[in-house]
């Protein structure tokens, strides 16, 4: 049974990235809140976790597996949502990779191949996933987009991550430009920048830290903690609500204070 406040309740919704992370809290909190949500991931084995749990609240899944950079996909995922529930009136783009594992590094040490790949993902990806629930948002009256950024974004705290960095800022300008594009259609959007966050994309980062305290500290987080998947869902929430109803364009933070020194 769904234990939320039904602050979504008749909300139709795409998250994407719903298999884990801050994707996956956000599928399960709109779907507490009364939203149907249709998952967006490549992952399966994720995505059936997610819809698993939204399924035993007693929530309504939809589990569409989709890679965001191809747009064939992501179209069609767009669709089966709305032939289903008939409309579309929330999207978070939460989809991304970092391969600072990988090759991710200093502008002049980046393969083609690495660059190639974030863009592909972070940005191209994200322009589909606005492309295609704008278009879906038009037909319904209107709606309320989130895209996930990222202080790498907004200061230059990603220096080792110059390709997820890029990435991050594309994503924050492709928010502004639909913002104002699309305000006269009812359509808000808006971007939540989470910083350093406990979920698989950080878990490198974790697991070697001989302190979690030092490491905070060393990255500039004055709260000296890493926030929790659930504490960007929240805010993800809000901006989903009906509550922000006039909040558009905006930057909402939940970084635990990095990006305010």
């Amino acid at each position: 049974m769904t234990t939320g406040l039904g602050r979504l309740a008749g909300k139709r919704a795409l998250v994407t990235g719903a298999g884990s992370g801050i994707g996956a809290a956000t599928a399960i909190l709109f779907a507490r809140e009364g939203a149907r949500v249709g998952l967006l991931e490549r992952n399966v084995d994720g995505l059936n976790r997610t819809a698993a749990t939204i399924a035993a609240d007693g929530g309504v899944a939809l589990a569409l597996p989709t890679d965001v950079s191809d747009e064939a996909a992501v179209s069609a995922a767009v669709d089966r949502i709305v032939a289903e529930w008939g409309g579309l009136d929330v999207a978070v783009g939460v989809a991304g990779i970092e391969p600072y594992d990988r090759g991710d590094a200093r502008v002049h040490e980046i393969e083609m191949a690495i660059w190639n790949e974030v863009m592909a993902t972070n940005l191209t990806g994200m322009f589909l996933t606005c492309k295609h629930a704008v278009r879906a948002m038009l037909a319904s009256g209107g709606g309320s987009l989130v895209v996930t950024g990222s202080p790498t974004g907004l200061v230059g705290v990603g220096s080792f991550e110059t390709a997820y960095s890029a990435s991050k800022a594309g994503c924050h300008g492709l928010a502004r430009a639909v913002a104002s594009g699309y305000a006269g259609d009812g359509i808000r959007a808006n971007v939540v920048v989470p910083g350093f966050i406990d979920t698989p994309i950080n878990a490198a980062f974790i697991a070697a830290a001989e302190s979690l305290d030092d490491l905070c500290k060393e990255i500039g987080i004055p709260m000296r903690r890493p926030g929790h998947a659930e504490e960007v869902a929240a805010m993800n929430l809000w901006l989903a609500s009906d509550e922000s109803s006039f909040a558009t364009g905006g930057f909402f933070v939940v970084d635990g204070g990095q990006t305010s020194i």
